[in-house]
């Protein structure tokens, strides 16, 4: 089952409750609504607080965000339906609203149990 990763960023002015409550009322219902393709769509947001015992610093993001397919036919249709230039731009003009697309740093991965 294909796989892809997303470290995203907030925008500095938000807090982190802020930032999480507009990902999941705005920003993951769009995502879902555009790209169906998507099978599995998951949000795990870091503590606000870098005191978490065993964490090595401050993170330079505040969620992980996690997108699965059921093959690569769907893992292909999403790649060739975020290109299109309408999707990008409600996408984008959406991201501008809560984080820093510039950051945004994305991972296909191989997952094993």
């Amino acid at each position: 089952m294909p796989k892809l990763i997303a470290l995203i960023s907030k925008q500095a002015h938000l807090s982190a409750e802020e930032f999480r409550e507009y990902y999941e009322a705005n920003h993951a219902p769009l995502v879902a609504r555009l790209l169906p393709m998507i099978s599995r769509y998951t949000r795990s947001y870091l503590p606000a607080e870098a005191d978490v015992p065993g964490n090595q610093g401050a993170a330079n993001f505040d969620v992980l965000t996690e997108l699965w397919f059921d093959d690569e036919v769907q893992l292909a249709a999403f790649w060739k339906r975020i290109r299109e230039p309408e999707v990008q731009a409600a996408i984008r003009a959406d991201e501008a609203n809560f984080l820093v697309s510039e950051r945004t740093q994305m991972y296909q991965v191989v997952e094993d149990e």
